[in-house]
């Protein structure tokens, strides 16, 4: 008998009903399972039974095949007639958990990302003592699949499951307490309950507070001399987000790192290693040594992985590199570094670095030397008509100032046939505290046209025009010079690592993500990810996937083309974007033998639909829950 992985759980006062699905059954089998005694199909399920639910208190199973109940019959004959087997009154622990098989690529933070879980929830409920997993691994996923029945709301629920209405919200991206019968929800699993013996662990003790208008968890964690680690873990948060009236678990002052001697000037810091991140990035960001992270965490080598749990001794006055306004000219790589973990530790784009680095590829090779700021050249330039100070120097990206100074000017009047001496960058490092925007110039050359350039420089083709007084029907002539828009875009910091950034399309997003970028596109729930190109739209990002291959991921997750909004991170040059997508194939298409044909729509903070130009609210909502601020 074939018996599949799918199984049903009934709760009875004093156990469970099991429901088995097979793959093949008959007439004979069909029949014998109405009797009692020792028939061989009863005892060959019954043994399977005890052996895949050894932690279930078993009343009956019921048989289901081709979606029709065949029989049922009661466990508890079996088990007493066998006296192998332990007594069905024993005490055992309901867990009806999924199960997930380790594949090649995953991580611990990766999976529990999947299920919108933290990695110590993971290893906690599989008693691990490690981030380590391996292929082929099965992993007990501490939550249930609950399908919705008469009478159930979401506090019925998280009373009836021991959490709160909040954590079920948050696991099914649900934007408000209104659930529907027959719906199918995800509910946490305690992640205390084990299923064989385990070493006594000493848990700190807790209490109970009741969050007050203007607490937040540093204030709350300061109160009660613990962290807002240790809060949030307790309480299964997420974000920092907290609201006036909700009941947290605050835990007993821990220690949360192991007893290590620091130097009296460095403070602690908990972090988990990230995509992009490496021993040498790290130790600048946190502004220590790479030997002193690998001794504050018993380190032997440069390796660190994605999802690891750090400690990081850190000087008082460290910041991030987007807190920080000081960039190095230059950078040599050690190992573990990547193109796009430099870029992030100092608050540039990866484009920036390619660029001035003449890179064509994200490839970096070890003792590499990489450019981190565009060094100057002199050169001299002679004053036109119309010219004015500050707009040479936006052109030349450098500052009027400067230009002052070493053309040791009194003002900042100029004159038409000037020489002046300018120190320039040609553009400058994408903005790392705040947006801004330069410009630089175009000479127009045979074949161009507006569409063309503005593709290409990544700018709203309207933009463009508006930037030089022309219009759609104005001509280009060859020579002619152009000013070209260049934005940057400050990296915003997210809710947590799981989260977006919270772009503003109009502002922000489309330069980010301008027509002609090739793009990742992340399913916040699933974790499943595609490739995308951004083809057309002024509106918001219409989009392409790139082959069959994404086309078919895509397909898996809508379940077939669908209009519905799906809250995703669109990953860009190691940005990652808060977004929403419908994956429905429709009107123009650009991207050939790619399994569809049309276009599809992602949208982002503020953007609009075509048809009307305005705001879509689904999109929004769903954007809102990537970015963590819902």
């Amino acid at each position: 008998m074939n018996f599949l992985h799918k199984y049903g759980i009934e709760k009875q006062s004093d156990g469970v009903i099991l429901t088995l699905y097979v793959l093949d059954f008959d007439t004979e089998f069909a029949n014998e399972l109405g009797t009692t005694g020792t028939s061989t199909y009863q005892d060959e399920i019954g043994q399977y039974a005890q052996q895949r639910f050894p932690t279930f208190k078993i009343n009956a199973i019921k048989i289901v095949a081709g979606g029709i109940l065949i029989g049922m019959f009661s466990f508890t004959s079996i088990t007493q007639s066998k006296t192998t087997v332990k007594a069905a009154s024993q005490d055992q622990t309901l867990i009806n958990t999924l199960t997930y098989s380790v594949k090649s690529g995953d991580s611990l933070s990766l999976i529990a990302k999947k299920y919108r879980l933290t990695t110590n929830e993971l290893k906690l409920f599989n008693q691990l003592t490690s981030d380590t997993i391996k292929v082929g691994q099965v992993l007990n996923i501490p939550l249930l699949k609950y399908d919705v029945k008469s009478g159930d709301s979401l506090s019925v629920l998280a009373k009836q499951f021991g959490t709160t209405s909040d954590r079920i919200k948050q696991l099914n991206s649900l934007t408000s307490d209104v659930i529907y019968l027959g719906q199918s929800l995800y509910v946490p699993v305690a992640s205390t309950v084990s299923t064989a013996p385990t070493s006594t662990i000493t848990q700190p003790k807790t209490t109970t507070y009741t969050v007050q208008s203007g607490d937040s968890l540093s204030v709350i964690a300061k109160n009660f001399q613990t962290t807002v680690s240790s809060i949030k873990e307790a309480n299964s948060l997420t974000t920092d987000i907290i609201r006036v009236g909700q009941t947290l678990n605050i835990p007993g002052k821990v220690n949360e790192s192991p007893s290590v001697t620091t130097q009296p000037s460095q403070e602690l810091t908990k972090y988990t290693v990230m995509s992009g991140d490496s021993l040498s990035v790290l130790a600048k960001r946190f502004n220590t040594s790479v030997e002193d992270i690998k001794k504050q965490n018993s380190l032997t080598t440069d390796t660190i992985y994605l999802g690891q749990m750090l400690v990081i001794p850190s000087s008082s006055e460290a910041k991030t590199a987007v807190e920080s306004k000081t960039i190095p000219v230059s950078y040599k790589v050690v190992a573990g570094d990547t193109l796009s973990g430099i870029a992030k530790a100092f608050g540039l784009s990866v484009s920036f670095i390619k660029e001035i680095n003449n890179l064509t590829s994200d490839t970096i090779y070890l003792g590499q030397t990489l450019q981190l700021k565009k060094q100057p050249t002199t050169k001299t330039y002679v004053v036109k008509n119309g010219d004015t100070l500050s707009e040479i120097a936006k052109e030349h990206g450098t500052t009027t100032e400067e230009m002052v100074k070493i053309n040791q000017l009194t003002s900042t009047n100029i004159a038409v046939g000037q020489v002046l001496t300018i120190n320039s960058t040609n553009g400058t490092a994408s903005a790392t505290i705040e947006n801004s925007l330069t410009y630089r110039t175009h000479t127009v050359q045979s074949g161009d046209n507006i569409w063309d350039l503005s593709v290409k420089y990544g700018i709203p083709q309207a933009e463009l025009l508006r930037a030089n007084n022309l219009t759609t029907s104005s001509r280009l002539t060859i020579g002619q010079k152009l000013k070209i828009p260049v934005h940057q875009i400050a990296v915003q910091k997210t809710v947590s690592e799981h989260h977006g950034e919270y772009l503003t399309w109009w502002t922000e997003a489309q330069y980010v993500f301008p027509i002609g970028k090739v793009a990742t596109v992340i399913d916040f729930q699933t974790g499943k990810s595609f490739k995308v190109k951004r083809t057309v739209g002024a509106n918001h990002a219409d989009s392409e996937t790139l082959t069959t291959t994404d086309t078919n991921i895509a397909k898996g997750i809508w379940g077939g083309y669908s209009w519905s909004t799906r809250a995703v991170i669109v990953e860009i040059d190691g940005r990652e974007i808060a977004a929403s997508m419908s994956f429905y194939p429709h009107d123009v298409d650009y991207v050939p033998n790619n399994g569809i044909n049309g276009h599809f729509d992602i949208h982002f903070k503020d953007s609009t639909r075509h048809k009307d130009g305005k705001v879509d609210p689904y999109h929004q909502e769903k954007i809102r829950i990537a970015a963590g601020v819902e």
